[in-house]
């Protein structure tokens, strides 16, 4: 997985990519895709997140979670 990636997307699209995987890896890549203006960039990093193992995507599905819920947090 690209750490890049997951830098060039804002703190809500990376946490709804966390919320997407979560919640329905085989689906979430295909839910995103339909985002007009960044759905091929979500697309790509649910795709990353869902060939990680499920011992390693989990952790770092949380991380990421909590991670971009923080920064919307203190832009608020």
């Amino acid at each position: 997985m690209t750490s890049s990636l997951f830098r060039e997307l804002s703190a809500r699209e990376r946490a709804l990519v966390a919320v997407a995987v979560l919640l329905d890896g085989r689906e979430a890549e295909n839910y995103l895709a339909n985002d007009s203006k960044t759905g091929s960039q979500l697309l790509r990093a649910a795709s990353e997140l869902c060939e990680l193992s499920h011992e390693i995507r989990m952790p770092l599905i949380g991380s990421i979670l909590r991670g971009s819920l923080k920064e919307l947090e203190v832009h608020r």
